[in-house]
This record gives C-alpha cells, structure tokens and sequence, in this order.
C-alpha cells in the first residue's frame, strides 16, 4: 500500500458512505421487522464514525498538524544548530522527501499541463528556499523568534492578494497589519531604533530576523502555488513534495559543494535528531499541501501558527534558549494579529 494512502481522502470517504449505508440498511430492517419487537440498536463501527468527523474537517486537522510539525522541526534544527550545519540538514531532509515518489499518481500526471509543472516547480523552489533560510535564520536568533517571524503567513497573504488578485482590504485589515508590524519590529529589535551596537550579539538577532523575512516570503509563495495547483484540481502532495525534495537536494549540493563542509554527527543522538527533522518536515509537508486542498489560504496560515507557541516549548526545554521579554511580547503581538484574521468578515 503507497504511503500516502494510509490516511487517503477517498478510502475514508468510501468508509464512511459504507458504515452509513449499513447504518440505514439496519434501520430499515428494523421497522420492517414485526415478529421480534425488542431488537439491540445496530450502531456503525466506532474506527468509521471517527473518520466520518475526520472526513468533515480533514483540512483544519491536516492544516494544525502541519503547523504542530513545523514548530517541531524547526525545534530539532534549532537544537542542532551548534554542531550541524544547516545545508547538511537540508540536504538529508531532501533525500527524505524523494520516498514520495512512491506514490506520486502517474496516470493522474499524465493530464497535467506544462502550467501545473510549473506550479509544482515553483512550489519546490519557494518550499526549499523558504525553509533552508528558516534553518540559516537559526544561527543567529532564537528559536521562538524565527517561528514567530517564518510563520507569520496571514498578513503578507492579505497583502498579496490585494497585489495580485486586487481582493479588497478593509480598516480592521491595516489595524491586524499594524500590531502585526509592531511585534515583528519588538521581536527583530532593529539597531537603529534600539540603538544597538555593532559588537552586540543583538545585531544577530536583526541578520536573523531579515532572514527569517525571506522564509516567510518563500513560505508564502508556496503556500499560493499550491492553492493554486487546488483549483486547477491538480494538487497531488506526493508529487509536490517529491519535487520539493528533488530542489532541496540539488540547492544544498551546490552550497556544500562550494563551501566543502561536512559535519560528521558526534553523538548518537545527533545521528538521531538529523532524519528525524527530515521525516518531521516530510509528513509536515504533506498535512500542508492536504490542507490547501480543502481550506482557503488564510485558515491555512491561522493554523500554521500554533508553530509558534510549540517552538516556544522547545526552546525553553531542549534548547534551553530563554528570549527576552521584548521578544515574548512581539511574539504575542504576532500571534494575536495572525488569530484575529479569524474573525474578519466574509467579504
């Protein structure tokens, strides 16, 4: 059975019509039966009853799941940041990201058109380059900075939109835009408004903070050519991800190449934590792609946000990287700007 079909959309929507069926079936015979008139209820199996709720929110579940990853994976990066490099790790997770191709639907491909590739590349390019500067803002910022900054999708996705596909932006928009800019600006502590020096470890706390802005840039980027690749009704994750993995390998090659670097793990557990990041970012991959499937862009970017507080719980209890309180409150500014997207009205 193909990996990406142990959860797969359409066994469980075939179960669950199958256990509703069965269901009725019962009922039937039971008002038809008048020779027994005490009969035990016949209820559907409880696995199907569970997939039928599963089923009915699968985006918000993949989108969650793929935000609860994300925090995970940039906790295992962030705890490694000392003794691996970043590309080494990129380029592992790479490798991870080609057992996609197992799965990847081939009679469906043979439909797409040379605007769907370009969609899944460019998904590949913005995915792979978004995450590998989210790896490199690492080595200068702490950890629950780079989330609070990388996974800050909602207000450059309503600002893009207004942009590209000139959708409209009301007042409580630039309100949500203001806090927002105003707990990016406490978590990146700028030199020039905090009248930091240039000996001061705090100016890698800015170069960290810029970086992490590209991230969000590329993150974003992906997240629309996948959107996109869901209303083409061409979204395939396996493929998406396999792509994905094909252009982090050949990036992180020509970097390594250049720079002739290579850490060799030192301890168990570094040979341990380097995988696991990649598998993490690999299922968290797939709950990405799944999620913009079924839920809009901006639900999506909500979400992915619970990556922040769970970075957060990382940092504190395996990195042992405590921020500052400027920081924890632009962070919760973040996060308070990014929820309120909730509560926009329906245009």
């Amino acid at each position: 059975m193909p990996l990406f079909n142990l959860l797969g959309d359409e066994e469980i929507d075939s179960r669950v019509d199958e256990s509703h069926e069965s269901s009725s079936l019962c009922n039937d015979e039971r008002r038809s039966d008048d020779v027994s008139p005490i009969q035990e209820p016949v209820t559907p199996n409880a696995l199907y009853a569970s997939c039928g709720v599963f089923s009915r929110h699968r985006g918000i579940v993949y989108a969650t799941l793929s935000g609860i990853l994300a925090g995970m994976q940039l906790g295992a990066v962030g705890w490694l940041r000392s003794s691996i490099s970043p590309y080494e790790i990129m380029f592992c997770r790479g490798i991870i990201f080609l057992a996609a191709v197992t799965s990847v639907s081939w009679s469906a491909g043979a439909e797409y058109t040379i605007a769907d590739m370009a969609c899944y590349i460019g998904f590949g390019v913005f995915n792979s380059v978004g995450v590998l500067a989210g790896y490199v803002a690492l080595q200068y910022s702490h950890l629950g900075n780079v989330t609070a900054i990388t996974f800050n999708l909602p207000i450059p996705s309503t600002i893009l939109g207004f942009l590209i596909f000139r959708e409209r932006i009301t007042v409580y928009d630039i309100l949500l835009f203001a806090i927002n800019l105003v707990g990016i600006v406490l978590v990146a502590k700028p030199p020039f408004l905090f009248k930091i020096g240039e000996d001061s470890e705090d100016m890698d706390e800015f170069l960290g903070a810029i970086i992490a802005m590209i991230a969000l840039l590329c993150i974003v980027g992906a997240i629309i050519m996948s959107r996109k690749l869901s209303y083409r009704e061409h979204a395939d994750s396996a493929l998406a991800t396999a792509v994905s993995g094909m252009v982090s390998i050949l990036l992180t090659s020509c970097i390594l190449l250049y720079t002739q670097t290579w850490d060799t793990p030192s301890t168990f557990l570094e040979t341990v934590a380097i995988p696991s990041a990649g598998t993490i970012g690999f299922f968290g991959n797939v709950c990405l792609v799944r999620a913009l499937k079924h839920e809009s862009v901006l639900t999506v970017s909500v979400l992915g946000t619970v990556s922040v507080p769970v970075s957060f719980i990382i940092s504190v209890v395996l990195v042992h990287d405590i921020p500052d309180l400027i920081s924890v409150v632009g962070a919760i500014l973040v996060c308070l700007s990014t929820c309120g997207c909730l509560f926009k009205r329906p245009p």
